[in-house]
């Protein structure tokens, strides 16, 4: 069944390779109603950054290495009262894709198990959460259980703690432990969320693809999905393989980005904090999200004038996104 399914995805990605078949693909997907118009009233994925704080410093990672320092914004928790009044507004909105991640380490917040309370205090959402699983104590893996988090994707990033050491640091023993401790929990549970281990192809390693073989042979014995990602741009980093089109990025009409100061970006990639388009300690949600800065990017990308944007010119993410067939 997962060579099936992987075949399915090479073909997908080879008629996504021109602009012709990735068009045709969508329009099909529309019309299966697969690929709906989204909400431009209110975002249907709201991304709320608990911390930008991080215990590691993945190679791939601009917000936490060294180098990139000083163009990166100081870091902080988001504010408890602040995410608590996020809440009352996305549940005025009906069910939304909520997402408790972005440049940081979501459970460093020392708040993150009252954070976890609230989510589905009121309304269903659809929770997701990333995290590196080196902070998964008791207490948190019982929280995430409990409070029905519907989505959790380990970024593991490594089979062999040698390599871990090389691409994140240390902690590869501890994470592993960390992730069996969450599964027997499910395992013993009624709520079973879906649980992602996540390994990123980092072309610039020669091991990378020993290390993806023996990632896929030791997690397919645990009831887990193993996902593959290819390496973002960040807008800073070479991408060996370049499409010779380009279309909108989805990201601008779907999702909204709230950093744990407060600032809202246009795009999760915004990692220097280039596209902000506004604030939430001074305005709501939906007021920002139709709000003329975001609408003024939009027609930018609409208008084939990406490359105008800095944050845009050299990123990658746009592709990881559906081609909307009419863009709101």
């Amino acid at each position: 069944m997962n060579l099936i399914y992987q075949g399915k995805e090479r073909i997908v990605e080879l008629i996504k390779q021109t602009e012709f078949g990735n068009k045709k693909f969508y329009q099909l997907k529309q019309l299966l109603g697969k690929n709906p118009n989204p909400d431009i009233l209110f975002p249907e994925l709201i991304s709320i950054e608990t911390s930008s704080i991080c215990n590691l410093s993945c190679s791939h990672c601009p917000p936490q290495l060294k180098e990139f320092k000083e163009q990166t914004r100081k870091h902080s928790h988001i504010d408890f009262d602040i995410f608590n009044k996020l809440m009352d507004e996305i549940d005025n909105f009906g069910i939304r894709n909520i997402a408790l991640h972005k440049d940081g380490e979501p459970l460093l917040h020392p708040k993150i198990i009252s954070i976890l309370e609230r989510l589905k205090k009121t309304l269903p959402h659809v929770v997701y959460l990333t995290t590196n699983g080196q902070f998964l104590s008791s207490e948190i893996i019982d929280a995430i259980i409990k409070n029905r988090v519907d989505v959790i994707n380990f970024s593991i990033g490594a089979s062999s703690e040698e390599f871990y050491k090389k691409v994140r640091g240390k902690g590869f023993t501890k994470t592993i432990q960390n992730i069996h401790n969450f599964l027997i929990a499910v395992s013993n549970s009624s709520w079973k969320p879906r649980i992602f281990v996540q390994i990123i192809d980092l072309p610039e390693f020669p091991e990378m693809k020993t290390e993806i073989k023996a990632f896929k042979k030791y997690w397919k014995k645990f009831n887990v999905e193993v996902a593959v990602w290819k390496k973002l741009t960040w807008n800073v980093f070479d991408e060996k393989k370049k499409l010779s089109y380009r279309y909108p990025c989805y990201s601008l009409w779907h999702s909204f980005n709230i950093n744990s100061n407060g600032l809202v970006t246009a795009c999760c990639m915004d990692w220097k904090q280039e596209l902000i388009i506004g604030n939430v300690n001074e305005k709501s949600v939906q007021e920002i999200w139709t709000n003329k800065k975001l609408s003024d990017l939009r027609c930018k990308h609409l208008n084939g004038e990406e490359q105008s944007i800095d944050a845009c010119r050299n990123c990658n993410y746009w592709n990881w996104q559906p081609m909307l067939i009419n863009y709101p």
